[in-house]
């Protein structure tokens, strides 16, 4: 048997009832998170309504009346449980033993009392039936004078004996609604406005007047601070950042245009199916607006393995892998997103809960196959507009320009043809001249990386025919897009060696027996004396160290016949090459080295000077011609059109330039896979693009076009924006439920699996998703949720309601929530007085950033009027959080985070004493608070205004008066950031 004996266990169990769960909160939650997953999966099949062995599991009265006929268990000893035997002899249940972990989950059940929650448990489905979530939205049809989410929630409540709190009064409903849409807290004006609007109403300014109440909710849902503050909510989710995350974690400087997108969406209530379709498929369905491309920014939002996509070579098991596991991100992403569906989990194997089979799997990924990620441009939609009028007018006028022309051409005499060719002649060459005085586009020749310094690597140089050679030149590579580092991937141990004409291979230089110095910037030049010879090769036996790795790299080899470079343009081959940027075979022998180029016959400013003079006197002969010959009156109408012309190109060329965004270029799609396993080196069939069949009334095929990926993708956006589709109305209605209340009606947000949390109030969610679906608004379903009595009710506790729903889970009060890390953040800006408003564009650096191969970010408390923007527009880096943020459980840019950790730990207490952010905050504030109040009395009573919606106490006053006079206002400004009351919503 596998199983500890049972003293050894009871010795282990006695280790761990200091874990036991305590009170009735902890206990719900072991239950909920431990106990219920265990029963429900691997229990209810036999143990429900099919009562075998006379035992019902569903809830814990069937469960005690099992017990009193069969002694089954004995509340409080497991030892003395037949339940607990036979899943720890391993006789339960009959398909498979539990784990020793569940078996634990089970002993330390039933010691603890047998906790169970008022939700029984849930019987497993047919194996072939649909789940709930995948099941068409039912309709319900309510009063006309009741708000939806009353006649759910208290119809729920009454039904076990309960009914929801009294409203809150006028200052907790408005911090409520402004924390909720704004992220801020309200503005002592906002407070003493509702405040007085509802003593209008009322007759009492706690009593919240309704229509006080609902044009609140108006005002703050068509405040620009509504984008901003939902807006972090939805690239929570997309796991949004601005570098690439994994080792070599480089900068995105181009993301921030789809943070942008999302926060206009939202400001402009787009309808929740063009926002869907644009994230997926914006750029090949936006042709009216061409702005929607930002939106598929939402693709690329995720990490991204720089070092294996770009240094990889293509034709290696670990490129598939590294493009396998980008598509599982691009397809977790939406998938997760948009249906709250866990499709990741059939990437090796059928997935163990839901009915997504391996092949459905890579039927997604087929779907996205064509994308790489990298910037691309774009423009806003006015300016796209502006470009196309304009460029059509130049065409018009151009080909009437070029009609008009020929028309002179034509009556020119055969001296004009002559002398045009000459000057196209010379200006090529000019060209070509001009080319050279310009920076090195390229970088060189680059070898794949290795793990170890002695991994041989060579390159070899071609010739087009076998000739005799004076001299070959090699420079070391110094490329512009890595640290400056002379002698890039030189090796520390070569040798050079030329093929001869009778083909013995001859050697220039041998540097193989120990490592020699960098040359730098220095070109080693090696004398071939003449010989006649068709090949130069260079082997590389220890490579140069990079970062942690090593590579061979040069940046440009001639081969000198008299003082002709004959290997400009050569055949280059390599035992391996990243071929990528500024990077490639042929840039070895391109005319260039890392830097500048390399011309053979030194500074080309004298021949550029005579080339000038020729052209000039050429089109001075040509003009002569033309005036000579051609008709006056068409020559006046060219002139005419020309200057037309050139004013429609001059307004062209003053719109603004095209915009960057990080997001992706497509390509032919690449062939996928099903891979056994999830292993690239097992491959099966290729695999065609399709959607989920796990909807029985939607179908799954996709049109698709194997050279064309748009097709695919196109389909794919429109089979999830479909009405049709439950699971994208559903989740979306979920996650606003979620925002407003602390917990969503489905506990599990981006699953809503057979392993997810069944919703509490299903049909309620029915409800909100139809109305989502019908409305196309968010703010439409904000609307219905705040306006609900559900939503003002008050969070304080209730013995009655503890008793039967300890985790409000059926919505008897209002949660209390805490303030998000970023809300903490930008209401401390708010109350300080230094919050810049500026909205959208780059982001601001809290950090000192140092380019390198691998880039450093250094969070030292950068405090300066460019980071005191909001929250939501600070640059995102994976690899190095916020140290501030962090504390304050902000959310993990490198994953989906649907649901915020919501924490109290000694280092957030810490930060809100003591970080450089708060103590400086806290200085500012008491300068905004001493310049515009004359008595400590007054300065603490506008700050409490500001950071808590009313005035202090008597007690407080006096006891902060008392403390600012022996420790400043900065000190009572840090007092009130530490304050419960501010730290937490209610």
């Amino acid at each position: 048997m596998r199983r500890l004996s049972k003293n050894i266990l009871q010795a282990a169990i006695s280790l761990q009832l200091v874990c036991q769960p305590a009170n009735a909160e902890e206990r719900s939650e072991f239950f909920e998170e431990s106990v219920r997953p265990i029963l429900e999966l691997k229990c209810m099949e036999c143990h429900g309504s099919k009562r075998e062995g006379d035992f019902d599991l569903r809830t814990r009265q069937t469960i005690l009346v099992g017990s009193e006929t069969g002694s089954v268990v004995k509340v409080g000893s497991a030892e003395s449980s037949k339940l607990y035997d036979l899943v720890y002899d391993e006789k339960m249940p009959p398909k498979g033993p539990l784990t020793d972990d569940e078996v634990d989950v089970i002993r330390r059940w039933i010691d603890d009392g047998l906790y169970f929650s008022d939700i029984a448990l849930t019987e497993p489905e047919a194996e072939n039936s649909p789940w709930w979530s995948t099941s068409p939205i039912t309709e319900t049809i309510l009063p006309a004078d009741v708000n939806p989410v009353d006649d759910f929630v208290v119809g729920r409540l009454k039904s076990m004996g309960l009914d929801l709190s009294p409203a809150a009064d006028s200052r907790t409903i408005l911090r409520r609604l402004t924390y909720d849409l704004h992220g801020l807290p309200p503005t002592p004006e906002q407070m003493q406005t509702f405040r007085a609007a509802s003593e209008g109403e009322t007759g009492d300014a706690d009593i919240v007047g309704d229509g006080a109440y609902s044009e609140m909710v108006e005002q703050l849902l068509s405040s620009p601070r509504y984008g901003e503050r939902w807006a972090r909510h939805w690239l929570d989710v997309a796991h949004y950042g601005e570098t690439h995350g994994f080792d070599k974690d480089h900068r995105r400087n181009n993301a921030w245009p789809y943070r942008d997108y999302v926060i206009r969406a939202l400001n402009n209530d787009k309808p929740y199916s063009k926002f869907v379709r644009e994230q997926i498929a914006g750029d090949v369905i936006g042709a009216d607006d061409p702005e929607s491309i930002v939106a598929t920014g939402f693709l690329a939002a995720g990490p991204w393995d720089q070092v294996g996509h770009l240094e990889v070579r293509d034709d290696t098991i670990e490129k598939k892998r590294v493009r396998n596991l980008d598509r599982d991100d691009i397809v977790t992403s939406v998938f997760n997103t948009f249906q709250s569906t866990t499709v990741q989990c059939a990437r090796c194997h059928t997935h163990k809960f839901d009915p997504i089979s391996r092949e459905d799997y890579y039927r997604l990924q087929a779907t996205f196959a064509g994308l790489n990620r990298e910037d691309r441009t774009y423009e806003d939609t006015e300016t796209a507009r502006k470009r196309l009028h304009l460029s059509t007018e130049i065409t018009k006028s151009t080909q009437k320009r070029d009609a008009v022309w020929q028309r002179i051409v034509d009556g020119l005499p055969r001296e004009y043809a002559k002398t045009q060719r000459s000057i196209e002649r010379l200006t090529r060459t000019r060209k070509s001249l001009k080319d050279k005085k310009d920076a090195s586009p390229t970088n060189g020749y680059h070898s794949v990386v290795t793990d170890t310094p002695d991994a041989p690597q060579w390159v070899e140089i071609e010739l087009e025919r076998a000739q005799s050679i004076d001299r070959v030149v090699i420079y070391a590579a110094r490329p512009t897009d890595f640290r400056d580092s002379p002698g890039f991937g030189f090796p520390l141990r070569y040798a050079v060696r030329v093929d001869g004409e009778d083909g013995g291979w001859i050697t220039l230089v041998d540097h193989t027996d120990a490592d020699v110095p960098n040359p730098g910037d220095t070109p080693l030049v090696l004398d071939v004396n003449g010989q006649k010879i068709k090949r130069v090769r260079v082997d590389a036996y220890r490579l140069w160290e990079r970062d942690s790795d090593f590579a061979f790299a040069l940046a440009e080899v001639q081969v000198y016949a008299g003082e002709q470079n004959v290997a400009t343009g050569a055949q280059v081959n390599a035992s391996s090459s990243i071929d990528f940027g500024r990077w490639h075979t042929r840039y070895l022998v391109d005319g260039y080295d890392s830097r500048k180029p390399l011309v053979a016959g030194g500074d080309t400013s004298v021949e550029l000077a005579s080339l000038d003079q020729e052209l000039a006197q050429l089109r001075w002969v040509l003009n002569a011609i033309v005036k000579n010959n051609a008709d006056p009156q068409l020559l006046d109408e060219h002139g005419s059109l020309e200057s037309s012309l050139a004013a429609l190109t001059a307004d062209r060329d003053a719109l603004p330039e095209l915009k960057k965004l990080y997001a992706f270029k497509t390509r032919e799609p690449r062939p996928v896979f099903d891979l056994v396993r999830g292993n690239e080196s097992t491959p099966r069939e290729q695999v065609i693009p399709g959607a989920l069949s796990l909807i029985p009334h939607i179908e799954s095929k996709l049109e698709y076009d194997i050279k064309d990926e748009a097709v695919a993708r196109r389909a794919m956006a429109a089979w999830i924006a479909s009405p049709e589709n439950p699971l994208t109305w559903r989740s979306a209605a979920n996650r606003v439920w979620q925002y407003h209340f602390g917990k969503g009606l489905v506990s599990t947000p981006n699953d809503f699996g057979r392993a997810g949390a069944l919703p509490t109030h299903p049909e309620l969610l029915d409800w909100l998703a139809g109305h989502l679906r019908e409305t196309d608004s968010l703010k439409s379903l904000h609307r219905v949720i705040l306006l609900s009595d559900a939503y003002r009710q008050l969070s304080r506790s209730n013995p009655q309601g503890v008793a039967k729903d300890s985790e409000n889970r059926f919505l008897w009060r209002m949660n209390v929530r805490k303030l998000e890390a970023e809300t903490v953040r930008d209401a401390i800006l708010q109350i300080s007085g230094k919050m810049d408003w500026t909205m959208g564009g780059p982001s601001f650096e809290a950090f000192n950033y140092t380019h390198d191969h691998s880039p450093r970010y250094d969070f030292l408390g950068n405090d300066s009027p460019e980071v005191w923007r909001r929250s939501v527009y600070r640059f995102i880096v994976r690899s190095v959080p916020d140290p501030y943020l962090e504390a304050l459980d902000c959310a993990d840019p490198n994953l989906s985070v649907p649901v915020r950790n919501e924490t109290m730990t000694a280092p957030q207490a810490l930060a809100m004493l003591n970080d450089a952010f708060v103590l400086k905050q806290a200085e500012y504030t008491a300068e905004n608070l001493t310049s515009r109040r004359e008595s400590t009395s007054d300065q603490i009573s506008e700050l409490y205004r500001a950071a808590l919606g009313r005035e202090p106490s008597e007690v407080e006053l006096q006891a902060l008066i008392s403390f600012a006079e022996r420790n400043g206002m900065a000190a009572v400004s840090r007092v009130t950031f530490n304050l419960n009351e501010f730290m937490f919503v209610d």
